[in-house]
């Protein structure tokens, strides 16, 4: 009996003691649970930084190709490309006298390829390379195939430096192109580029533009140039028909008394502003040699009108020029218009012009190398036809039917005989 109640005591007295060492046990299993979890979320957590590290390690790895790509996309952001090739099919009949007449057969093709950068802000430079031409003309860029397979040169068309210090303002320095508004008669042969600068503006609805350019430089004697100006006005009325008129004016410089041909006897040194000679201008023979009788300094009027016939675009224009220095046959005329316009895929347009330049209206070295075979003392009538059967490609069909006089060496006037060219063209832009 007392060893019972004995036992009962000391079980009683020990079982504090087990339960906190249960407890205890408890206590440790979750312990180790969490700490076996954590131990788990980092190796999970290791493996991703891992992953991490090495995707980094791989991208700082790219980061020269990735600046390097950037510089590329920058620099290509700043740079433009353009260019254009025409093949051309051509048929020449000129009547030389009422016995004899020269026909011509060709084919020709054209090639330009202009880039345009920018600079900065305010600064893009242009170059622009072209077929040379034919016997480098600067009226033409045209190239006559059937010279024995020989390699065609290129040459360089446009070069100059652009600079817009104010919106609306451009000034240009190098080769440059007409900065001047045209019309579409033939006083101005579209492909001429000019040496020398140019300022253009424009200020709401008016227009302007001057330049001076070199036609010659000469270590001897006075530089043939050109110096212009014009100014004008484009605006609209109402929303429907637009109008464009200007009025311009032309110094050339140095070109009076200077020789046209070349000649071994007596001697005589053509100036090399003279292409093939005087291109229709009076001259007189002085000393032997043929020089330039007058001098040039032109005035040119131009208006145009836009507005549509039904859903068609039509223009109309008038283009008026005079030689105030010339002695006789001073007067340019042109007037035409075009309706459509071979643009969009499935478009077409037609053109009309006529036009009749006396023997001194213009300098003959800027007329159109096409109208009239090149020469002023030249009248008659221009039609085209274009179509653009898909994007960047049209077909053109251009009928000149002229007349004109090839004046004996210092006439005034003379018998006009004809002079008919058609041109067939496949244009693609690019």
């Amino acid at each position: 009996m007392n060893k019972l109640v004995v036992t009962a005591v000391g079980a009683l007295l020990a079982a504090p003691a087990f339960a906190q060492q249960a407890s205890d046990a408890e206590t440790l299993a979750q312990r180790i649970d969490r700490l076996e979890a954590e131990i788990a979320y980092l190796k999970d957590n290791a493996k991703a930084n891992r992953k991490e590290i090495a995707e980094a390690d791989v991208a700082l790895a790219k980061l020269p190709d990735i600046e390097k790509t950037s510089k590329a996309v920058d620099w290509a952001s700043k740079i433009k490309l353009k260019g254009d090739f025409r093949y051309r099919h051509e048929q020449i009949e000129d009547e030389l006298s009422s016995s004899l007449t020269n026909d011509r057969t060709r084919h020709r093709v054209r090639v330009r390829l202009g880039v345009e950068a920018k600079v900065n802000d305010t600064v893009k430079a242009v170059v622009q390379v072209a077929t040379a031409g034919d016997d480098r003309d600067p009226r033409s860029t045209n190239q006559t195939l059937g010279e024995g397979s020989s390699r065609k040169g290129l040459g360089l068309d446009l070069a100059y430096a652009d600079w817009s210090p104010l919106q609306g303002l451009n000034v240009q320095l190098g080769k440059v192109p007409y900065p001047w508004q045209r019309v579409g008669s033939y006083f101005w042969d579209g492909d001429l580029t000019w040496e020398g600068g140019a300022v253009k503006f424009t200020r709401g609805a008016f227009f302007g533009s001057a330049m001076g350019a070199w036609l010659s430089e000469s270590g001897t004697g006075a530089d043939a140039s050109v110096f212009s100006g014009q100014l004008g006005i484009k605006t609209t009325f109402g929303d429907k028909i637009g109008f464009t008129g200007a009025v311009g004016y032309y110094d050339v410089g140095a070109v009076q008394n200077e020789i046209t041909l070349t000649s071994t006897t007596p001697a005589c040194v053509a100036n090399n502003t003279f292409f093939g000679g005087a291109q229709g201008n009076r001259t007189e023979l002085v000393n032997g040699c043929r020089r330039l009788r007058d001098d040039y300094n032109m005035i040119e009027a131009l208006a145009q009108v836009d507005f549509k016939v039904g859903k068609l675009p039509l223009a109309v224009f008038a283009n008026y020029i005079q030689n105030q220095e010339a002695a006789d046959n001073d007067t340019g005329v042109s007037y035409g218009l075009t309706l459509g316009k071979a643009g969009d895929p499935r478009s077409w347009e037609l053109s009309y012009v006529y036009q009749d330049v006396d023997q001194n209206a213009q300098f003959a070295q800027f007329v159109d190398s096409d109208f009239g075979g090149g020469i002023t003392f030249s009248k008659g009538s221009v039609v085209k036809a274009a179509y653009a059967p898909a994007k960047n490609w049209t077909v053109n069909a251009t009928y000149l039917m002229n007349e004109r006089i090839l004046a004996a060496a210092g006439a005034t006037n003379g018998i006009w005989r004809d002079y008919d060219r058609l041109q067939l063209d496949l244009n693609y832009k690019f």
